[in-house]
């Protein structure tokens, strides 16, 4: 099912902090405006630096017709009410949704915290993307389907 930007607005995962965004192939990217240079950092780093999980993602979308969600939330305490967690054991917090992705984060406050949240973040992705592999007929076979 494709995620709509309605649907998404009656999510728990919705912040109304949430006023910008960006939108290319697999990923919906969710920010203040205020964070958009960590956003646009996580943006160029997918499609630059992990370009092949990028391509997983697109291809896992273009057959799902489901995305990934990256949220930047502004503390812990917001990160936290959204995934309806109690505690934060990782940087990024990861779930599945009926439509999609959801994978958030706090806003970082240095450089070398905004790198343990990348990293991780990659990691969440990487993980989802590999279980979606071994458990659908979503698959990646060539290097021509990655093209």
């Amino acid at each position: 099912m494709a995620a709509s930007y309605s649907s998404f607005l009656t999510t728990q995962y919705y912040s109304p902090i949430f006023n910008t965004a960006l939108f290319d192939g697999p990923f919906r990217i969710y920010f203040s405006q205020s964070y958009e240079s960590v956003a646009l950092k996580i943006y160029h780093l997918l499609q630059t630096q992990d370009h092949d999980l990028w391509k997983q993602f697109k291809l896992w979308s273009e057959k799902s017709k489901e995305h990934a969600f990256v949220l930047i939330y502004p503390s812990d305490i917001d990160l936290k009410m959204a995934f309806n967690v109690n505690e934060i054991k990782t940087a990024v917090i990861s779930q599945e949704w009926t439509e999609g992705f959801m994978t958030g984060m706090s806003q970082p406050a240095t450089d070398e915290s905004f790198k343990a949240i990348y990293d991780n973040l990659v990691k969440n992705l990487t993980n989802f993307i590999e279980f979606k592999k071994s458990t659908t007929s979503f698959h990646v076979s060539t290097e021509s389907e990655l093209a």
